[in-house]
């Protein structure tokens, strides 16, 4: 390969790795000779050699990576751009983070995002092996890095807006799974609404999915909890769900009868039937910072842990939208009406 481009073989190593120093004409002379061989670099024999894989973990709840795939889609991108592939790893549940950890290890990656809660004995297994950990939209474990979404500013943001539409009986629906992320938002919410002079009237904890949503309304029916104007739920898809019960199970106007608002901002949230106001979380800005931030650990492993936290934007519809049982009005961009959340 370096006699046919006529270059050393360190010339061909270096065009065939990402930053590294080559040549233009150089490197433009070793891969017309490259497609003409046939030649194709060995990555895992590159790995060996380096003790770098220019891989690493990413795991995610199968729940989120199925209602939330922009998620994967932007961290993906951000890696690639710095020469990093992602191996994905979906959990059904916390309980399998342990066993997910060995896997991780096992592959010899060169760093861990995780968007899951990691139990102090996995930490301390990827400590021991000098495996950097990101955590992604959530607070870190001490001592690790993280890049997250401000949550609590978030629920600030969606309870002024409950509260300047005039809605003083409020019902929420919290998340008993992932805690974190959804308490902070509540956290926000249960501040303003009390400076705001709001009552909370009913409560339900479901599991971040449309299903809860649905169980919520049902719930509330049952119990004659349904006196609420508007309801806020800890993300879209229970939101969604909760809208859905309201309107074709109980009958009611949604919004001009209670107005169902979320957090995340997900492609569903937009739909004609299912608009919603929201805090759209900013999945690019954050994955480049995630990107960056890895980058920057696999390169010193004991650099000191850094948190990095992004505001949250409010997208709502339209006030003619809202006053439509219809949602969004098709003729308007999904993004009219959308303001600054914090």
């Amino acid at each position: 390969m370096a006699r046919a481009a006529g270059v050393s073989a360190s010339a061909v190593s270096r065009a065939f790795t990402p930053g590294a120093s080559v040549s233009a004409d150089k490197k433009a002379r070793i891969l017309r000779a490259a497609t003409e061989l046939g030649y194709r670099p060995n990555v895992m024999a590159r790995a060996v050699a380096t003790r770098r894989s220019n891989v690493v973990g990413l795991i995610l709840f199968n729940e989120t990576n199925r209602h939330y795939p922009e998620v994967l889609l932007a961290l993906s991108n951000a890696f690639s751009a710095v020469g990093v592939r992602i191996m994905l790893f979906l959990l059904e549940d916390d309980d399998e983070i342990d066993e997910t950890i060995d896997h991780v290890l096992s592959y010899q990656l060169d760093g861990v995002i995780t968007a899951a809660p990691i139990p102090d004995g996995a930490l301390q297994q990827l400590r021991a092996a000098r495996v950097p950990l990101l955590f992604y939209n959530r607070p870190g474990a001490e001592g690790c890095a993280s890049v997250s979404c401000d949550h609590v500013a978030s629920g600030i943001a969606i309870a002024r807006y409950v509260l300047a539409q005039g809605h003083h009986r409020i019902g929420v629906i919290r998340a008993y799974r992932d805690s974190s992320v959804g308490s902070e938002r509540m956290a926000g919410v249960e501040q303003e609404l009390a400076r705001g002079g709001a009552a909370i009237v009913a409560e339900y904890r479901g599991d971040f999915d449309y299903d809860s949503g649905l169980a919520a309304v049902l719930d509330w029916e049952e119990r004659g909890d349904v006196t609420f104007t508007a309801l806020i739920a800890a993300n879209d898809m229970m939101a969604i769900g909760a809208r859905d019960g309201l309107a074709h199970l109980l009958g009611r106007r949604v919004p001009n009868e209670v107005l169902v608002v979320g957090f995340d901002g997900i492609e569903a949230s937009r739909w004609i039937g299912n608009a919603i106001p929201s805090v759209a979380q900013p999945i690019e800005q954050m994955s480049l910072a995630a990107a960056s931030m890895m980058v920057e650990r696999i390169a010193d492993p004991d650099r000191l842990a850094e948190r990095r936290l992004f505001a949250g934007r409010l997208s709502q519809p339209s006030t003619r939208d809202l006053n439509s049982d219809r949602g969004w009005n098709p003729n308007h961009s999904p993004n009219e009406g959308c303001n600054a959340g914090n």
